[in-house]
């Protein structure tokens, strides 16, 4: 046996392997089939912190804030049964955006499988659509390789979500442990063509109205600065999908912001009006394109991605590049020219649309307000209108400093992601911007929030309803607003906040809203901000489903 070899129980070896990938935290809730692994944490010397949501749902959620604010991969645990399910929304999302996670579930011994035991579940076959593996561990030897695997996928070509069931029984063996340092991640990380690559040059440098289509797969290849170099050489304006924001400073000249559903005008219009579309670390999504066949006109379009099952699954691209986005950047980058193209810059300046006044008390100057009082902070959200206003009129300066749910839109997703997002940067300000109706999916994690003293600024957007399924009722079923207003059963949020034993303030307008910026922008402690609006402000402009992305409602 080596000599750094023990042997240990598969709860002790759960851990070891933990200390093995340089997990700092999991955000773990205890049950029956996890106490073997919930007691070895308790027992060995380790530096790995647990944290404690008080559901599931949120836990994952925290270790998703968590993956996406550090770059780490996040890690969870639950129980058997209803815990596993618990955590089955916040896995699909991390599947949707492409999120690394590895989620231990703890499972029934395997003596009972099968047998519709006291809180079992097939959660890996639940799991299967919504993972980029699962795994059961069924023999202890396995079980090192299996984890040390798990995190290799999770953090590999597009990242995303791993599952690993264990039986309790597993957990109880024992085996012999032999120490490993983790995989290098450039195993099997696809190169850019030579060929794709001049053909792709050759497009861009004969572009007369060329965009770059900026998404995630940017932020995650850690390209932000590679992208914004290859943008200022080429002259190419860069449009972003929402979880492309910060891939380039809102500020920059060539930033055009947010493109799609809710993007610009100007935006929107440059998009599906260029000659030329670079989309990078993107995958089409339908509140993207609209509608595809529009979105597609009169355009050559050029696709990298490493994930090669995303080419010609929405759009039919000129050319597809498979590689790491910081790879095919930087070999592109030298076949291109350093151009510039006054006449376009010139065509899109005249596309905004004129804007509401900064004096008055909107969604929009909330906004501007509090990104002028924490323009350095990382900004969650929830989902829903405030999640657009955020992602329309924020001025993000880096990448991750926006973090929301994008592809599965998940309401409840933001308090739980603030909470691993805190954790990831200790030192930094986070901030949530919530609507009143995902905040009453989660709240409960205010406890987790005083419990572990975070001092996360939670801004409330509270218009008394599910206000953007309310504008579509309002635009598309003749004002029909069926079980979406909130009015006549309204919640105190400054007694609840009291009842958390949290800081908390009521914003009717802007001078009220400055005076509480400027007494909680150096507080060190959690703080919840009410800040009412209007229920008939909507997101615009916008654009309805399956309709081309230059066909846009304004308010």
């Amino acid at each position: 046996m080596d000599q750094n070899s023990q042997r240990l129980k598969g709860s002790e070896i759960v851990v070891k392997c933990l200390q093995e990938q340089d997990v700092e935290y999991v955000f773990s809730y205890p049950g029956g089939a996890v106490i073997p692994l919930f007691d070895a944490f308790y027992r060995m010397e380790h530096n790995i912190h647990q944290v404690e949501p008080c559901h599931e749902q949120n836990g994952i959620h925290a270790a998703e804030g968590y993956a996406r604010a550090s770059g780490k991969v996040g890690v969870g645990i639950t129980t058997s049964g209803p815990g596993a399910t618990n955590a089955v929304t916040a896995i699909a999302d991390a599947h949707m955006d492409s999120t690394p996670l590895v989620v231990f579930t703890g499972q029934v011994t395997q003596q009972l499988l099968g047998r519709d035991s006291f809180q079992e579940v097939d959660i890996t076959s639940i799991t299967l659509p919504i993972t980029k593996h699962n795994f059961i561990i069924k023999d202890i030897t396995m079980l090192a390789p299996t984890i040390r695997e798990a995190f290799r996928i999770a953090q590999s070509g597009r990242p995303g979500p791993v599952v690993i069931d264990i039986p309790k029984d597993i957990f109880l063996a024992e085996t012999v442990y032999t120490p490993q340092t983790p995989y290098s991640l450039d195993m099997n990380r696809p190169t850019p063509q030579r060929d794709a690559l001049n053909r792709a040059a050759k497009y861009i440098n004969r572009a007369k109205r060329p965009v770059i289509y900026a998404g995630g797969g940017v932020i995650k290849a850690g390209a932000s600065d590679m992208l914004v170099q290859f943008a200022e050489k080429t002259g190419i304006p860069v449009a972003n999908s929402l979880m492309g924001l910060g891939s380039i400073p809102r500020d920059n000249p060539l930033s055009l912001g947010l493109v799609g559903m809710h993007g610009s005008q100007e935006c929107n219009l440059a998009v599906i009006n260029c000659d030329t579309l670079i989309a990078i670390g993107a995958r089409f999504s339908d509140r993207v394109t609209g509608n595809i066949n529009e979105f597609m006109r009169d355009k050559k379009i050029i696709q990298i991605d490493v994930d090669a099952t995303e080419f010609e699954k929405n759009v039919e691209a000129n050319v597809h590049i498979c590689a790491d986005v910081a790879d095919a950047l930087p070999k592109l980058y030298n076949l291109v020219d350093e151009k510039s193209y006054p006449e376009w810059y010139k065509q899109i300046e005249e596309w905004p649309l004129e804007e509401k006044p900064e004096t008055a008390y909107h969604p929009k100057t909330i906004i501007h307000h509090i990104n002028k009082a924490f323009e350095d902070a990382y900004v969650v959200t929830e989902v829903g209108q405030h999640q657009m206003w955020v992602g329309q009129h924020w001025k993000f300066k880096f990448p991750n400093q926006y973090i929301t749910s994008g592809g599965l839109g998940t309401m409840g997703f933001g308090m739980g992601a603030a909470i691993g997002c805190q954790f990831a940067h200790p030192d930094k300000q986070v901030l949530l911007v919530a609507g009143d109706g995902s905040f009453r999916m989660n709240f409960t994690e205010l406890t987790t929030i005083r419990r572990y003293n975070l001092p996360i600024k939670i801004f409330l957007f509270n218009n008394e309803t599910l206000g953007m399924v309310r504008q579509w009722q309002k635009l598309f079923n003749d004002r029909r607003y069926a079980q979406t207003d909130l009015t006549d059963h309204a919640v105190d949020y400054l007694k609840l906040a009291d009842a958390f034993n949290i800081k908390n303030y009521d914003v009717t307008d802007l001078e009220s809203l400055d005076q509480t910026l400027e007494e909680i922008k150096d507080l060190n402690e959690p703080v919840l901000v009410n800040c009412h609006i209007d229920h008939d402000e909507g997101v615009y402009p916008m654009v309805p489903a399956g309709k081309p992305i230059d066909e846009i409602y304004y308010e």
